[in-house]
């Protein structure tokens, strides 16, 4: 282990002092010019969230509805507010909400909840998964499996009506 002042080889026990504020793990010579030890500790293994599985999955699929600039508008409107009335009940700045109802900007989820209180509206939904394609089951020329019936003589039926026609 070397010296992280000097750089010299430690001999013997290392020192771990404050030096002008660093933790530093220095020589018998370098420890002068430290103020205080400290003690190394083991680093902390990462707290994981409270929260349960389910919560945090359904929460990532969520996403913006469509039209949420519309939504936005009409529910201000509704309210009988002004833009400025809105970003002053939400503490944005007027741009912010015009920029919204224009979708120039697209909402994070703070604001998502900020207009969710204050115009009552929902502008997140369920993300739809999409459906996996359905696949055409594929016309197969002839397999190996298929020669070898037809060497030992095995008929095979055709699997649909344009094998059967001779297609």
């Amino acid at each position: 282990m070397r010296c992280e002042v000097c750089g010299r080889e430690i001999r013997g026990p290392p020192f771990r002092r404050v030096i002008e504020g660093a933790r530093m793990t220095v020589c018998a010579q370098c420890a002068r010019f430290g103020e205080a030890d400290w003690t190394p500790s083991r680093p902390q293994a990462p707290t994981r969230r409270q929260r349960p599985r389910s919560e945090v999955e359904a929460v990532e699929r969520l996403e913006l509805v469509e039209d949420y600039g519309e939504k936005i508008r009409k529910a201000r409107q509704r309210m009988k507010m002004t833009v400025e009335d809105l970003g002053k009940s939400i503490g944005e700045k007027t741009s912010v909400i015009k920029k919204l109802e224009k979708e120039e900007l697209a909402p994070d989820r703070r604001l998502v909840q900020k207009l969710r209180n204050a115009l009552k509206i929902e502008l997140l939904v369920a993300e739809e998964l999409p459906s996996a394609p359905r696949i055409a089951k594929p016309s197969r020329g002839r397999t190996l499996g298929d020669l070898i019936k037809m060497r030992q003589g095995v008929k095979e039926e055709p699997e649909d009506e344009e094998e059967a026609e001779g297609g």
